[in-house]
């Protein structure tokens, strides 16, 4: 029997969620509202609308503010004013593509906030990208500032067939067939994840905000490293019983199957990719044209059957080739023409989100999912999404800091203009030293941004052909870095030894061509300060190659620090385990202090760097001490007069041990081979770094102390962790929270391609970077300042500050 006094109180509730509603509806995106004019636009009583908005005060989702003033004067007690806070939640849209993970994140006014465009290796197994892209969601998140607790929703879109919960059939990721994503994804968290294929969420864009909009009934056609499809039908997406539909890839006919395999892929990547292609095509190469148009061709049966089978308004070009525009679509549409007659052809038309589609879709859906978890609306009362400049190839990116999206896609280091876009021609890029960080700039062919290495400089006779075995033999070599300037270079990456950086990177910035210098910027503030003068004196683009930064366990470790995981951090100290007790740095430059400084600048920038990183400031004193303890008792020398050639790789062993065996050192030893520091920061934080050159590992240990836990890796490459303790304990090995560090299988080179890869989609496009020019020149102030202490017995000093001038210019 029906308990009526129950029916009644669910009529009640629904009646108070429709009053809530309608004042969220009034409040979001209206600014500052009076609560005499929400009573009139909800047509609800004022006591109902001050009940109501006291409860969505409560709940943190309005506020309390003042009039919009007008400069009038006014008598009497102003009128209260109310207006949403869009930040009270925050959705998340992720696309886990095979050669990209794009994350998107906004506020639930609908605002994108900032965007995540992460390469991945297609050869990673499925657990691997699903931390990548956990990882992807960290980092969009400790962009905007905010914890996952803030999160309304997440949307993963996926390339297979998905049921929501379930990746039900993934061919590009077959590992993950079968698996529940959505959970594994969300992990516990309380805010809904759901799973969506990658073309559906395409289409969801397209038809929400793109070239679909005024469409009732639309196809898209999604074409880049694969092809795929999806149907709107009535402004909806059209699943198919078993979420099936438009997969027709797989029939042979369609000429889509041998896109992934097969000669049209391999022909593609001999190319160096889709974005390649697209590249020297709209640069007038005829035989990228010519290729785009066979592409056009093949792919034709397939489109047309879609086309014919369902007649949609409209038919959407969309993925990493559509960028060709017309070089692609009038050679599709001739050949659609051709196999059936014009007027059963629906137009075609090209996206206006090219390969970030995917990732914008993902987050409508996961709006549209936050809104009705936080807020209880419905799919039709979301805001409507504000992308930022949706023709750029990282929109959101683009103009996180509020810049329109002109002024946010600035030059690329010479003479290229606003309008950079994936239509321009590769990059040009240059290299200067090919010693043993010269596979560094092999990185520049694996790129997001097209773009090749055309020549290189360096005096030592064997670099020619290290330069052809690494980057062919097309490669012009030059012996002198400013014979470069003749190659019409983009940027050049300065690889050379560390007391040549200063000189090469100021002549080449002079000349304005864009500089990656490998760290450290120079092997004295002085020199340092030089670099960036000169950057800023000529405004050409200076980015120094921190790649710790890029390393996975340092992520992680910054990644659980903005988290709040242990509170305010209080002190930093890391402990460096260098060379294996090996012959890293004492059979070269690196062991004369008056080519290197010391080991103590030459190895320690990179990790003052990650403490600045970490404690979110700088050092101002420091104190030191060290000596050279070991290798200072080998007699065994190179001849002075032999010629130079030989690098690192050459001559390092793990047969070399113990370290009093070597033999071959360099004719000058004077570097420390153990030094430590102390130093107090801008902030408070005390900090400590201590290196060894002479125990038997290599590794890193960092440890992290605030207010509320302690945090501390254990082991610093993939499949290591970093451990957190918020209990008090005894000894805890393994600590209260334990976190896999992710995405460094390769190590030192992953965050090399990472950083190569930043480096790039700074100059062309504008992206954000992970760190400035005036945050080396720091890592250096802080290293030469305390090689001073230790070498005036220990005397304290104080870090030499920048300039003014060069404070306000980065």
């Amino acid at each position: 029997m029906t308990d009526p006094n129950s029916s009644h109180e669910r009529q009640l509730t629904d009646l108070r969620r429709q009053k809530r509603l309608a004042c969220l509806r009034a409040l979001r995106g209206a600014g500052a509202v009076s609560l005499a004019e929400l009573a009139r636009v909800t047509s609800l009583s004022r006591p109902t609308v001050e009940s109501i908005l006291t409860e969505l005060i409560e709940q943190g989702l309005v506020r309390e503010t003042t009039a919009p003033g007008d400069g009038t004067r006014r008598m009497g007690r102003p009128a209260r004013h109310f207006e949403f806070q869009a930040g009270s939640g925050y959705a998340v849209g992720i696309d886990v593509g095979v050669h990209m993970i794009t994350g998107l994140i906004c506020d639930l006014g609908g605002r994108v906030r900032a965007a995540v465009h992460r390469p991945t290796d297609p050869a990673v197994n499925g657990a691997e990208r699903l931390r990548a892209a956990r990882q992807v969601q960290a980092e969009l998140l400790a962009r905007v500032g905010v914890s996952e607790q803030r999160l309304a929703a997440v949307v993963v879109a996926v390339p297979g067939i998905t049921d929501g919960e379930r990746v039900v059939l993934s061919y590009p990721i077959p590992d993950w067939t079968g698996v529940r994503l959505a959970a594994r994804f969300a992990h516990g968290a309380d805010h809904p994840v759901q799973l969506e294929n990658d073309i559906n969420m395409a289409a969801l864009a397209e038809h929400r905000l793109g070239a679909g909009e005024l469409a009732d009934d639309m196809v898209l056609i999604q074409i880049g490293h694969r092809i795929g499809a999806a149907v709107m039908l009535g402004g909806t997406l059209f699943r198919g019983s078993r979420f099936a539909a438009a997969e027709i890839g797989d029939l042979a006919w369609t000429g889509w199957g041998d896109w992934e395999t097969g000669a049209v892929r391999d022909e593609i990547e001999a190319a160096g990719g889709i974005e390649a292609i697209v590249q020297r095509a709209s640069g007038g190469d005829e035989d990228a044209r010519a290729a785009i148009g066979r592409y056009a061709r093949r792919i034709a049966p397939g489109v047309s059957a879609l086309a014919m089978a369902l007649d949609p308004s409209v038919v959407v070009i969309g993925g990493g080739l559509s960028p060709a525009g017309a070089l692609l679509i009038d050679p599709l549409r001739d050949e659609l023409e051709r196999m059936a007659r014009a007027v059963a052809i629906a137009p075609l038309a090209q996206s206006m989100f090219g390969a970030d589609a995917t990732a914008y879709g993902a987050l409508i859906r996961a709006l549209e999912l936050g809104s009705a978890h936080l807020l209880g609306s419905q799919d039709d009362e979301v805001p409507r999404l504000q992308p930022l400049d949706p023709a750029a190839t990282h929109p959101a990116e683009a103009a996180t800091d509020g810049a329109t999206p002109a002024e946010a896609v600035p030059a690329a280091g010479r003479q290229r203009t606003a309008a950079t876009t994936s239509t321009t021609p590769p990059l040009r890029i240059g290299v200067v030293g090919v010693g043993a960080r010269a596979p560094l700039a092999t990185s520049v062919g694996a790129s997001t941004v097209p773009a090749w290495v055309v020549a290189v400089a360096d005096p030592d006779p064997g670099a020619a052909t290290r330069a052809r075995q690494l980057f062919g033999d097309a490669v012009t070599v030059r012996t002198d870095h400013r014979d470069l300037l003749a190659d019409d270079l983009d940027a050049a990456l300065v690889i050379s030894p560390d007391d040549t950086h200063a000189g090469i990177a100021t002549d080449l910035l002079e000349a304005g061509v864009a500089v990656y210098l490998e760290k450290p910027l120079a092997t004295s503030t002085a020199e340092a300060d030089r670099v960036l003068a000169a950057a800023a004196r000529t405004g050409t683009r200076l980015y120094v190659g921190h790649n710790m930064r890029h390393m996975g366990v340092v992520r992680l470790l910054r990644e659980l620090i903005e988290r709040g995981e242990i509170g305010e951090v209080k002190t930093v100290w890391c402990r460096h385990f260098v060379g294996n007790g090996g012959d890293y740095y004492f059979k070269d430059w690196h062991a004369d202090r008056s080519r290197s400084t010391g080991l103590l600048l030459q190895k320690a920038v990179h990790d003052l760097d990650v403490i600045h990183w970490l404690a979110a400031s700088r050092g101002r004193d420091v104190v030191a001490m060290g000596d050279l303890q070991v290798y200072g008792q080998i007699t065994d020398r190179l001849d002075p007069s032999a010629p130079a050639g030989t690098l690192m790789p050459d001559w390092f062993s793990y047969d070399n041990w113990p370290p009093l065996t070597q033999t071959g050192l360099n004719p000058v030893v004077d570097v420390e081979d153990t030094s430590m520091l102390l130093m107090r920061m801008d902030n408070g934080v005390l900090a400590s770094y201590a290196q060894c050159h002479f125990t038997p590992d290599y590794w890193r240990s960092y440890t992290v102390i605030g207010t509320e836990g302690r945090l501390e890796n254990a082991g610093d490459g993939d499949g290591d962790s970093v451990r957190v303790w918020n209990r008090r304990t005894g000894y805890a090995e393994y600590g209260d929270h334990e976190y896999t560090v992710a995405g460094d299988r390769s190590g030192h080179d992953d965050a090399d391609r990472r950083i190569v890869d930043e480096f790039l989609r700074w100059i062309a496009h504008g992206d954000p970077v992970t760190s400035t020019p005036l945050d080396a020149r720091d890592a250096v102030a802080v290293a030469a300042a305390a090689t001073e202490s230790l070498r005036s017995g220990s005397r304290p000093v104080r870090v030499a500050a920048a300039g003014a001038d060069i404070e306000r210019h980065f």
